[in-house]
């Protein structure tokens, strides 16, 4: 006996005869599938191998819309249950389990739904199949890998699963971030050859940064439930992960800010080792040369340290009147959960002499120093020696009257681990106590002014404790780091004004990184270009010390409507398709009298050649439509329902298009 749930999109079948559920979408189906409980004493408890199933039903609203919600619960002889929980919205649906006990258990590892068997499995279309996996972060250069379903990778927190050369698609991902690191599998089933995909609530892995086979922590509790999982087909997957977004965002909203999309300068990519109170106030002097055009929708400019600061903290209150007089906002950099080995015997400041770096540092369940990560150690971000730590530097920062914190590798925060807090099990509760605690610190309430906090890396989930995050791991100023920062732009332009106030699209060279070749003038501004689809930041990175640096930043930075277009904010989203780990090649951005595009040629030795037809960015072919260059001013007429672009190697361009004819 199957009960039937659902509305004119979605059907949710719950089989009461043998404990399974199917769910049949506008675009696909998930069949014979179950969910399943790994206890701590190694049993597996999987909802097809109870004998009782019951279901009940009820309306509610927990998510944006009405919901229809049906309650699926297995039992058999033992004094515990699966309750599965499925929410269905007009659009999508939710799925949860939880394993309730007539006496306390513990389970580092619930899947909500999973194949039954080799029944189980996915239906998109007829032809083959690629999953999207997703970082967990954006650290040691992660990137978006789209897989054919036989190479794929486990995906973390989101996945997209669609047909080749299809638009549409399922997006699955998790709606719940306070316990778990979820992720999600696909695979193709050695015996029945079909497609088969799974949601799993504990993944702890390499691409987690719990190293060396450290396991997720366990929860505890006569109720242990698993994170919600987002589930819907979409004639676009595009929409569907921006509709995804807003339901993360109903949970847990992005943290505010009021202000502008941030323009200025950040040390690091142009200085590394190399910065100094000098060279800030050179760099602030540039910057304030070229003020009239390069900058927020306020005038203003931030003017940044990155890490290194602490060499000279004598000089740190001079910066903030220094950039202040040039009508700056000062910018400083923190990383509240890392240290290295040299610093391990070392005093932590602000702890009143009670702690040694080691004594904060994260351990595993043999009281071993968890290992580094690229040499990075992590600290446990529930000790108290490491709240007073942020307690102590952001104090001093606020006292010296810095207006935006660098927060960099506050994922080490999220490994898993044995933590101070006892109550606290999983790398992600850790994550949520620190990162809450470093929110409150640089509060305005405490400040008495507002200050921009920029996550650097960081993982994309939990969201919330940043105005900014950064999109992607370092990128500075090559065309192959543009490239790889557009593959992130692809998959996660939907965080924008949604999880974040602001993507960040790291620091823009427009010459030099500190320890590479120059570039050329393509690149820069290609570069450039990849922070205006972006949405948020614009940093530039240069070394004004260098003549050219300098020649080329006045070129590349003030140019008033490329400038225009980046302060309104709002990411671009991909219009071309994205194979394997490439990016997009064409972005959009609706205006109110037309659209704006971003085109990108990502090779360094051939020209491309785009047609793009105007029905792809939602207008009609019948219309003419008149096509301006914001970078060499030249203007077209679109006449056969086609833009034509020609780019030369490593160039791109910003294309404004509205509606009408020479």
């Amino acid at each position: 006996m199957a009960y039937n749930i659902g509305n004119e999109k979605i059907r949710i079948l719950l089989n009461q005869e043998d404990g399974t559920f199917c769910a049949e979408l506008a675009g696909g189906r998930l069949l014979h599938m179950c969910t399943e409980v790994r206890l701590k004493d190694g049993r597996l408890v999987r909802s097809t191998d109870l004998w009782r199933h019951e279901v009940s039903e009820s309306e509610g609203e927990e998510l944006p819309g009405a919901c229809r919600k049906a309650v699926f619960i297995h039992t058999g002889d033992q004094d515990w249950k699966l309750v599965q929980e499925f929410c269905i919205y007009e659009d999508y649906f939710t799925a949860s389990t939880a394993f309730c006990s007539g006496s306390e258990a513990e389970t580092n590892y619930i899947a909500p739904f999973c194949p039954a068997g080799e029944e189980g499995e996915v239906i998109l279309g007829d032809g083959p199949l690629r999953f999207l996996s997703a970082p967990f972060d954006n650290d040691k250069w992660a990137k978006f890998v789209e897989y054919p379903i036989a190479y794929s990778r486990m995906s973390y927190e989101f996945t997209v699963l669609h047909e080749e050369g299809c638009e549409g698609g399922l997006v699955l991902g998790s709606v719940d971030h306070d316990h778990w690191k979820t992720g999600f599998t696909a695979a193709v089933n050695e015996n029945s050859g079909k497609t088969e995909i799974r949601a799993v609530c504990g993944a702890a892995t390499e691409d987690t940064r719990d190293l060396n086979g450290i396991r997720h922590g366990y929860l505890r509790g006569t109720e242990i439930k698993s994170a919600r999982i987002f589930a819907g087909s979409f004639d676009s997957w595009q929409e569907g992960l921006k509709l995804y977004g807003r339901c993360n965002a109903a949970i847990r909203p992005a943290l505010s800010w009021k202000g502008p999309v941030p323009f200025g300068w950040n040390s690091y990519a142009a200085l590394m080792p190399l910065i100094s109170y000098e060279k800030y106030k050179e760099a602030s002097d540039f910057m304030k040369s070229i003020q009239d055009t390069f900058h927020d929708a306020e005038g203003m400019q931030y003017i940044d340290y990155d890490a290194g600061w602490e060499r000279f903290t004598n000089r740190m209150k001079d910066t903030v009147e220094y950039a202040e007089a040039n009508n700056q906002k000062p910018g400083a950099y923190f990383s509240p959960f890392i240290v290295l080995e040299p610093w391990f015997e070392k005093e932590v400041p602000g702890t009143g002499g009670n702690y040694l770096y080691r004594d904060l540092m994260l351990r595993d369940e043999k009281g071993e120093i968890l290992p580094p990560v690229d040499g990075l150690y992590s600290l446990d971000a529930t000790h108290p020696g490491v709240l007073e730590y942020m307690e102590y530097v952001t104090g001093k920062l606020i006292q010296w009257g810095y207006k935006l914190v660098k927060t960099d590798f506050v994922g080490h925060g999220c490994r898993e681990g044995v933590f101070y807090n006892k109550d606290i099990t999983t790398g992600v509760e850790a994550y949520n106590y620190g990162m809450s605690h470093f929110v409150r610190c640089l509060s305005e309430e405490r400040a008495g002014y507002p200050i921009l906090i920029s996550l650097s890396i960081a993982p994309i989930m939990p969201h919330g404790y940043g105005h900014a995050r950064r999109i992607s791991c370092d990128s500075f100023g090559s065309l192959d780091q543009s490239a790889y920062l557009n593959n992130c732009i692809t998959y996660l332009w939907w965080m924008n004004d949604c999880l974040y106030r602001f993507n960040d699209p790291d620091h823009i060279v427009t010459y030099k990184t500190y320890d590479k070749h120059s570039t050329t003038l393509e690149e820069g501004i290609t570069r450039f270009n990849t922070g205006v689809i972006c949405g948020g930041l614009m940093l530039a990175s240069d070394d004004y010390g260098i003549p050219e640096a300098c020649r080329r930043s006045r070129l590349v930075l003030t140019n008033e409507e490329v400038n225009e277009a980046a302060a309104k904010g709002g990411a671009f989203r991909p219009v071309s398709g994205a194979r394997g780990e490439s990016a997009a090649d064409v972005f959009m951005r609706p205006e109110e009298d037309g659209i704006l595009l971003g085109v990108f040629n990502y090779s360094l030795s051939e020209e491309r050649h785009m047609d793009i037809p105007v029905e792809k960015l939602g207008l009609s072919a019948e219309e003419c439509y008149m096509v301006r260059d914001l970078w060499n001013k030249r203007e077209t007429e679109v006449r056969d329902g086609h833009i034509h672009v020609s780019l030369i190697p490593a160039q791109s361009a910003i294309l404004r298009v509205k509606k009408g004819k020479n």
